[in-house]
């Protein structure tokens, strides 16, 4: 009588629940995490491999690189890093890679023809048979255009200056970046142009008491000896009308020298007297900037940066005018900043402070500017979601969070609502809820049925080893909107990234980057997608979800599922073969390996293989000729030999490289054998 042979059966892992440190695996779905690094939820399923980062600075991004196969006939030497000329096209090109008698170019400019003569530096060195466009191999591809983005790195250079980069911000489509002197005794502002950073010119302030004509931005304020075009009017106290107007003017640029006590004429009209007398405008450094978008004045134009270095005055900033802001404080070195009700809050150690309505210059508490004493030094001041009538303002300590309630001086009501829960300095942010890292882990602020209450939460309590290790290394925070990601980061370069979908954790998992990202900010691009910065402690400053790798440096990934018993953790099964569904757009490239019966010794574990898989796929009307490949698909399986007997199996998955793109592991199919029970 023949044997029956052993049925095969099936076992669908679907890859979700992010990492977990604690759980006990027979506890877990089998599609968690053990161990990971640079994965991350996605907000379709599975884990992706992240997206890596680029040096910016305004120049070309290195991702938007972009490289031409021209195959030649050559009659003189081309290297590598040599400028082609077209004889005929007057199209140039640089070099980034040689195959045979084709030239792989990058920088192309005008667009080279075929059957024109080449030059390098006004040398024939042969003639063009054909333009290739892009190579239909996955993998020469992603090498090529890791080249072209190489190449382009090339131009990007750091932010002029000393050490760290100390702040960051997003302003109508330009980057700031603030970082010190090459002497480290100041700080300076860059802006990002199509050049590189260029210095932004902080100016110079004048104070003035008495004023009595009211003065424009624009205006012309002379002295006996001294005039200047005023860029900005900064009335602290008093009233023009009443002859009391009190405060400074800020200047670009300043002739003489403005004496204290003089008078101050707009034409042939005394408008003021001066008080004291002109002072450049200068930044001490080190200062750990912190920003915020307002709009005190209405219309579009007014919107402007506001922010605070925790070692300076707290200032306003619309790209070209820098203001000082004077709050009459006798150590004016706010901490924390935020935009709430028309007012400007600023924190001074436990001391939180708003100026009057809608007048970010003034902090008199006769406007209406005033004062709340907490118990503790703040370290997080963050706007609740909500509309204007009905929006709070949470103000965290290290161990406490309280709300604000109210509109103005005249109704503010501050509520303790959670002794014991508070956050770390630089991680609160907003999504769909408040989110802040708490010593405890990541903590949610959300709204509850009663109305104008919230509810916290935490939601990270599965991965508390890693918290309880980085928690008071947090030096950073951002969200990524489209992805749906809260991104808290620590001054070792690691981060965590923690996926949210209509409220919903899908989970969270660590990042390990090369530079660490000592300050971030997020924007929106005038294409209206969103964008990402920071700045890291070798004066570079980084695109967010940009290229393939970490600025021209691999990308290390890997993920450890849990062992998968397949619902029985004492039946031996024989495992055959695992088939790995993947998406992407790119070649991609993967290792896999497992291990059997919790690795025992015992038992012969694989070695990781190798698995590659073009993903590529193009689509009519949705491609450029000669820039696409035909015979991809950005949906397809690996299918993975898998050798071995044991009552579960622990898959890991990983990926070094710095020319893939992003790529989902969704699910993972295992094909095994049941046998008999542990004995």
């Amino acid at each position: 009588m023949p044997l029956a042979t052993p049925q095969v059966s099936y076992d669908l892992i679907r890859l979700a629940g992010g990492l977990d440190q604690v759980t006990p695996t027979l506890s877990l779905p089998p599609g968690v995490l053990r161990r990971s690094a640079n994965f991350e939820c996605s907000i379709a399923g599975g884990y992706s491999r992240i997206e890596g980062y680029e040096r910016f600075d305004g120049h070309a991004n290195p991702s938007d690189a972009v490289y031409n196969v021209l195959s030649c006939s050559l009659t003189g030497t081309v290297i590598v890093g040599d400028t082609v000329t077209g004889v005929t096209s007057l199209s140039t090109g640089k070099v980034i890679a040689i195959s045979g008698s084709r030239l792989i170019i990058t920088r192309e400019t005008i667009g080279f023809v075929s059957g024109e003569t080449i030059t390098v530096s006004a040398v024939p060195v042969g003639t063009i048979l054909d333009i290739e466009g892009v190579v239909a191999d996955g993998l020469l591809d992603a090498t090529y255009t890791g080249l072209a983005a190489d190449e382009y790195r090339t131009s990007i250079s750091a932010v002029p200056g000393s050490g760290t980069v100390w702040g960051v911000s997003y302003y109508k489509g330009d980057v700031y970046a603030w970082r010190n002197t090459v002497s480290g005794t100041a700080a300076n502002i860059y802006k990002s142009t199509s050049a590189g950073w260029v210095l932004v010119p902080l100016g110079y302030e004048t104070g003035f008491d008495t004023g009595t004509v009211l003065v424009n931005d624009g205006d012309t304020v002379t002295g006996a000896t001294a005039s200047g075009v005023v860029t900005r009017v900064v009335l602290e106290s008093g009233s023009w009308s009443a002859g009391t107007a009190k405060g400074r003017f800020i200047f670009a640029t300043i002739t003489g020298t403005f004496v204290d006590n003089e008078i101050l004429s707009v034409g042939a009209t005394p408008v003021a007297l001066a008080d004291g007398t002109q002072s450049a405008i200068t930044l001490l450094p080190n200062g750990h900037v912190e920003t915020v978008i307002a709009n005190f004045g209405g219309g579009t134009s007014k919107y402007r940066i506001y922010g605070t270095d925790t070692v300076n005055r707290a200032f306003e900033f619309d790209g070209t005018v820098f203001v000082p802001i004077n709050t009459g404080m006798a150590v004016d070195t706010p901490r924390h900043i935020a935009f709430h009700k028309q007012h400007l809050f600023l924190c001074f150690d436990a001391s939180l402070q708003f100026s009057a309505l809608g007048l970010p210059y003034q902090w008199t508490p006769l406007l209406g500017a005033g004062e709340i004493v907490m118990g503790a030094p703040i370290t997080n001041l963050l706007v609740l979601p909500g509309d204007q009538a009905s929006g709070a303002l949470a103000v965290y300590t290290r161990n406490d969070t309280s709300v604000l309630y109210g509109t103005s001086s005249a109704n503010f009501s501050l509520s303790t609502f959670n002794s014991g829960t508070g956050a770390i300095e630089h991680t609160a942010q907003n999504m769909d809820q408040a989110y802040v890292l708490d010593d405890r882990g990541i903590m949610s602020l959300g709204t509850s049925l009663n109305f104008g209450n919230f509810v916290p939460a935490s939601l990270t309590m599965n991965i508390r080893p890693f918290i309880q290790q980085h928690r008071n290394q947090a030096i950073s925070s951002v969200v990524d909107r489209e992805k749906g990601q809260y991104r808290v980061f620590f001054s070792d370069g690691t981060a965590l990234y923690m996926t949210i979908v209509n409220g919903k954790i899908l989970g969270s998992m660590p990042v390990q980057f090369v530079n660490p990202a000592m300050c971030t900010v997020e924007g929106e691009a005038s294409d209206g997608t969103a964008t990402s910065f920071f700045g890291s402690t070798n004066g570079f400053v980084y695109r967010l979800n940009a290229g393939t790798s970490f600025d021209g440096e691999v990308i290390p990934a890997n993920i450890n599922l849990v062992y998968n018993s397949v619902k029985s953790p004492r039946i031996l099964k024989r495992f055959r073969k695992a088939s790995v569904e993947m998406t992407g757009g790119s070649y991609a490239e993967l290792a896999f390996g497992y291990d059997l019966a919790y690795r025992s010794i015992y038992l012969s574990q694989a070695a990781d293989l190798e698995y590659s898989n073009d993903l590529r796929s193009s689509y009519w009307d949705d491609m450029t000729w000669d820039n696409f490949a035909w015979d991809g698909s950005d949906t397809s399986p690996s299918e993975i030999e898998i050798q071995g007997t044991a009552e579960n199996m622990a898959i890991r998955i990983s990926s070094v490289s710095a020319i893939i793109e992003p790529f989902t592991v969704n699910t993972i199919i295992v094909h095994y054998t049941m046998r008999r029970g542990l004995r």
